[in-house]
């Protein structure tokens, strides 16, 4: 059988005969009538050649070559001697394989990988390298990566060796793939040898508890044989019992009866320690639960003592606080899920992280949490939460209004642009970072002050001249625009340029802020390295003569306490009169940058006695007499945003109490203190704790009030919600608009829509991570009172969940007898049907093209005798 790849270029068979003709006619050369022949035929031949190869002549041939491609298992759970038995089989099967044959060798764990050159005559590696993440088994994704490397003209017959237990969950629906695609699929079970395992399976509470009410928790823990076991179980990771068990060969029943939890969230966990085991990854679970109940409060405070009146006045109102110092902040979902309103008082955003503000932020958006921050000189602007997630959620902004009784500033920044800061910190430069900060600084500074940017590696770079900027943005262009390059910070050229730069300026208040490689500051001393002409001394030594000059200096160092000029930089900043700041997370520059200028400036605290000036009506500040409120001491500037509610006001009308609606939350600021430095005289004030009980009441998490009722199927890596919404008489509630929201150990959200699919019943899906806690939020904005919180936990990827082999599976999609546990010589049989290869004769016409075209010429050269 033939075929032609492009037909088409057959048509030019036809033009190539008419051409030959008419050049054959109208020839002049003087050629016998028998060598006009001769000739004529060869070139016609040479055109034929030509176009047929311009065709793509093949022939189908049949064919019984054999391709196979070995899949092998090398996730967690198949052991170094059941690795060694699929490799050995490969072995022994490639003993059989015939000349026209090929094979490949790949791998796979959670991705695939090539462990043999695909699909040639093979030499098997010494050894084969173990995947990056062993911690699943995607055999699934495994067939279908295989399934593209086979050439199409040989019998293709793919070998997966594993022990059965897939983690995709759509390994049937791929092995039928492979079917229709004319794949034969032959499987090979690796048995583990016998090995004493023991595992928590599931751990099992109600859903929804009520705070203070009895249950009982069970689990679930398989075991390979008798043996003895501790079991322990922790309740927010507190251990609350612990108890000796001996464990039967199979299920066994866990149960511990007549457990209490408090709050608004919980989390239990079970762990198994056994007399003997293989598998560690699977001997604990966990299991969370929502609780419905008294509302809790956390107050958050630099000083935890402080904090104290105000959660003494809030108990006395009958609300459950707990009170922390910041060692206290909580730092994931599940520590926040346990209060309906947080309380952050005088603590720096330094302290925070903005990976923590994100996760307070999304709290309040997507949970309905509540949060309340309390003014103070470590907190709002000079706190450093200026163009933070914790300023995108409260209702007043952290820049002021130009004020005409602060002094004027001049502030002078100097980069250390040397080579270290070309280093990669989530997806950004440390230099950009701290061209951000830069920028951050700029922007909180007034028309009326000074402000310059040096960068510095073994001289001064003038970025920004040290002036007054009118607009900021071309500046700040410049700014973000620097770029690292040279050798390590040259600390006394960048000071002496400082000095002379401030020493004239006519601000009251002149500064520099100096940021470094804390492992790499160079040039401590004048003439250290190169010639500095600008006199000697020390870097030390220059810092005090600026001192006496009235100018300060600050160090922000990158790097750590060990770093050889940690030191060095920390003895700059005393000798400077200024502030030290060190810190190994580059992504905390733009917060470091904006607080030391906010300190340095001095505009975003009032400290003078004020009266708080009621502004707006609201259930929160209604019934109490604001005539006889005493005196505060003290607030942070701020701005109100432009549909905040402002409810109380300073005499300057300047936010005190605001509020708002974040999300599904409600987020206030409130910027004087609750404490004894600002608000000493309001704690003995009788309405000090009805004010506090009463915003707390208004702005707190409102309680599940049961307008949803949610069940979940968790089915592979996917986890379905239905919600059944009726209302309080039973009849449905239809075509509501619910949205979920799911948060996970990654922190990160994704929201999605419930679809309706019933009289009052909704549902959607969401891919759950491998292991950890995901939150899930069920809410409604039609349904004002409360959404539906609940946790779901994976302790441990399902890898480790399956420790023996799943045959059965390999036998199903091996779809026959003879296709599964085959003997090694069997898969490269010769097939009882064959298939057609194509062979490509287009290289064959055109050598035979090129071999008759100097024939061609010597013919028509050669003098032929005349007949």
């Amino acid at each position: 059988m033939i075929e032609l790849a492009h037909p088409w270029f057959l048509a030019l068979a036809g033009a190539a005969a008419v051409w030959l003709w008419l050049a054959q006619r109208r020839s002049l050369a003087d050629l016998t009538p028998a060598q006009r022949r001769v000739c004529t035929m060869v070139r016609g031949l040479i055109l034929l050649l030509l176009v047929l190869a311009l065709a793509g002549l093949r022939l189908l041939l049949p064919s019984r070559e054999v391709a196979v491609l070995f899949a092998i298992d090398q996730s967690a759970s198949i052991s170094p001697a059941a690795q060694e038995q699929a490799r050995a089989f490969v072995a022994e099967s490639l003993g059989s394989q015939h000349g026209s044959d090929v094979a490949g060798v790949i791998g796979f764990a959670a991705e695939p990988q090539i462990l043999e050159a695909p699909l040639e005559r093979l030499r098997l590696a010494e050894s084969w390298p173990a995947p990056a993440n062993r911690a699943s088994t995607e055999t699934a994704r495994a067939l279908e990566f295989a399934s593209a490397l086979f050439p199409v003209e040989k019998t293709r017959r793919l070998v997966l060796l594993s022990d059965g237990n897939d983690t995709s969950g759509n390994l049937t629906a791929a092995a039928q793939r492979l079917a229709a695609n004319g794949v034969e699929l032959f499987t090979v079970p690796l048995r583990n040898a016998s090995a004493p395992e023991v595992l928590v399976e599931k751990v099992n509470i109600p859903q929804r508890l009520k705070s203070g009410e009895p249950f009982d928790l069970t689990a679930t823990i398989r075991s390979s044989g008798a043996t003895k076991a501790k079991i322990k179980l922790y309740q927010n990771q507190f251990l609350v019992s612990e108890q000796e068990r001996e464990l039967a060969a199979g299920t066994n029943e866990f149960r511990a009866p007549n457990l209490k939890a408090e709050g608004s969230f919980a989390s239990y966990e079970v762990e198994v320690i056994p007399d003997s085991d293989t598998i560690l990854e699977n001997n604990r679970a966990q299991a969370t639960a929502a609780l419905r109940g008294e509302p809790r409060v956390l107050i958050v405070d630099t000083d935890e003592a402080r904090a104290r009146p105000l959660a003494d006045a809030l108990r006395s109102a009958k609300i459950t606080v707990e009170a922390r110092g910041t060692v206290g902040l909580p730092r994931s979902l599940e520590d926040l899920q346990q209060f309906d309103l947080f309380m952050l008082s005088d603590v720096s955003a330094l302290q925070l992280g903005r990976e923590t503000m994100e996760l307070y932020r999304r709290w309040v958006q997507d949970f309905g949490g509540g949060f309340v921050m309390l003014g103070g000189e470590n907190s709002f602007g000079v706190g450093g939460y200026y163009r933070t997630p914790i300023e995108q959620m409260l209702p007043v902004r952290m820049e002021h209004e130009d004020r005409q009784d602060t002094p004027s500033v001049a502030l002078l920044i100097v980069l250390d642009r040397s080579g270290s800061m070309n280093a990669q910190v989530e997806g950004q430069t440390k230099m950009a970072l701290a061209n951000q900060g830069a920028a951050l600084a700029l922007n909180v500074l007034q028309p009326k002050d000074y402000f310059g940017v040096l960068a510095v590696d073994v001289r001064s770079h003038t970025i920004a001249p040290l002036q007054q900027h009118p607009s900021k943005s071309p500046v700040e262009q410049k700014i973000l625009a620097i770029t690292a390059g040279g050798g390590g910070i040259y600390i006394y050229t960048s000071l002496a340029e400082a000095f002379q730069l401030l020493r004239d300026n006519p601000a009251r208040i002149k500064h520099v802020i100096l940021f470094s490689d804390a492992a790499d500051a160079e040039e401590k001393n004048a003439g250290e390295i190169g010639e500095t002409g600008r006199g000697g001394g020390s870097s030390l030594d220059l810092a005090s003569a600026m001192v006496s000059a009235k100018i300060t200096t600050s160090i922000v160092a990158l790097g750590a306490a060990s770093d050889k000029d940690t030191t060095f930089l920390r003895q700059l900043a005393d000798r400077g009169n200024g502030r030290f700041y060190l810190t190994n997370d580059a992504t905390s520059l733009p917060q470091i940058f904006s607080t030391e200028t906010m300190k340095v400036t001095q505009s975003s605290l009032v400290e003078e006695p004020f009266l708080a000036a009621p502004a707006t009506a609201s259930a929160l500040t209604a019934s109490i007499n604001w005539a006889e409120a005493p005196l505060l001491l003290g607030y942070n500037t701020t701005r109100s945003k432009p549909t905040a509610e402002l409810l109380l006001a300073t005499e300057r009308g300047e936010p005190l109490l605001a509020t708002w609606r974040y999300g599904l939350g409600q987020a206030a600021a409130f910027t004087s203190d609750a404490k004894s430095r600002w608000a000493s005289e309001w704690l003995s004030w009788p309405g000090y704790g009805q004010f506090w009980a009463q915003v707390v009441r208004g702005l707190m998490r409102k309680s599940d009030a049961g307008s949803f009722q949610v069940t979940t199927e968790e089915s592979a890596d996917r986890l379905t919600l239905t919600i059944d919404a009726v209302q309080p008489d039973g009849s449905f509630r239809n075509q509501l608009p619910i949205t979920v929201n799911a948060v996970g150990a990654n922190q990160q959200t994704v929201t999605k829509p419930a679809v309706q699919v019933g009289p009052g019943r909704y549902a959607v899906s969401f891919d759950l991570p491998e292991l950890g806690t995901t939150i899930f939020n069920v809410s409604s904005p039609d349904l004002p009172d409360g959404g539906h919180i609940f946790g779901r936990t994976r302790s441990y990827p399902r890898e480790f969940l399956s420790t023996e082999t799943n045959e059965p599976l390999l036998r199903q999609i091996a779809g026959s007898p003879a296709r599964y546990e085959p003997a090694p010589k069997a898969l490269f049989a010769r097939p009882d049907q064959s298939t057609l290869q194509r062979r490509d004769l287009t290289d064959w016409f055109l050598i035979a093209a090129l071999l008759l075209f100097p024939l061609d010429i010597w013919l028509r050269r050669r003098t032929w005798a005349t007949p």
